[in-house]
């Protein structure tokens, strides 16, 4: 069975409805470890050995997170920049991440909601695509959910199984 390992980056998880529902959904799954960055790092000091052990511990990398002004919160990004390094992520020295697995699983809402606004996501998403190619991973097709502001519970819901699922499939899980 292959592992999933879910970095949840929300500065304000216990106000989202719909990030903190489809993080509930996940906890306790067997093969899927759900690592909440803004719990785990109030103060943005990041354990970057630890951080990069439990990437090569798992198969695949989730990231779930709002779209904050058509990128990550900040807590992501200082992620990337610490623990992504050279000689580990990428670089002469660095394909420790080569070969596995990515998905971008997003939720948008608000004023630079692309949905509101019709606009096409799939340009936005394009530093995260260049970041994986980089460490050598491999791109999964995103799970996006438009318009939280306006969703309704039951909305909610169906999207968070469909991460639920995706992730059971992905781990072979029953």
């Amino acid at each position: 069975m292959k592992k999933a390992l879910v970095l949840f980056a929300h500065p304000f998880s216990k106000k989202s409805r719909v990030n903190r529902t489809i993080m509930d959904s996940l906890r306790g799954l067997d093969n899927v470890h759900v690592h909440d960055l803004y719990e785990e790092y109030p103060y943005f000091h990041i354990k970057v050995d630890r951080e990069q052990e439990l990437l090569l511990e798992h198969d695949l990398v989730v990231w779930q997170h709002p779209f904050y002004w058509f990128s990550m919160p900040p807590l992501l990004k200082l992620w990337c920049d610490e623990v992504l390094r050279r000689d580990f992520a990428y670089g002469p020295d660095g394909s420790r991440l080569q070969g596995k697995d990515f998905l971008l699983s997003l939720t948008t809402g608000g004023l630079a909601d692309p949905g509101n606004s019709q606009l096409n996501i799939e340009p936005f998403l394009a530093p995260y695509q260049q970041t994986v190619k980089v460490c050598g991973m491999n791109w999964q097709t995103p799970l996006v959910m438009h318009s939280t502001g306006n969703a309704t519970h039951e909305e909610i819901l169906m999207h968070s199984e469909k991460v639920r699922q995706t992730l059971l499939m992905y781990c072979g899980c029953p």
